[in-house]
């Protein structure tokens, strides 16, 4: 899991932040909300049906910030390859996923 602390915005919600990811990621990438059981992510990042990166966002005392992690996005591919797939074939997209949407993070200008 990576985690990416932005300047402090208590008013910044999960659906808000989404729309930014969508923005910033227009054309290149799917944006879309978690629908997977128990909420523990609020919206995926995803390149393609093996490569994505799962967002939540945190709102804490004074601190606002973006816990995220490499996923398959299709349920279907997850269970049939996840690990395999994963250490086999993938390992560097997934890395290159993440580092691009931390580097989003860091840089946009709504999270400044």
């Amino acid at each position: 899991m990576t985690i990416a602390t932005i300047k402090h915005k208590p008013e910044l919600t999960a659906q808000a932040a989404m729309g930014i990811f969508q923005k910033g990621f227009s054309g290149k990438y799917d944006v879309y909300k978690w629908n997977r059981a128990g909420g523990i992510r609020d919206f995926v990042i995803k390149k393609n049906s093996f490569v994505g990166v799962a967002v939540k966002l945190k709102q804490e005392d004074g601190k606002t910030s973006f816990n995220f992690v490499d996923i398959i996005p299709s349920m279907l591919l997850t269970l049939m390859f996840a690990g395999l797939w994963y250490a086999l074939f993938m390992r560097g997209n997934y890395k290159a996923m993440v580092d691009e949407v931390k580097t989003f993070i860091e840089n946009a200008p709504e999270f400044k």
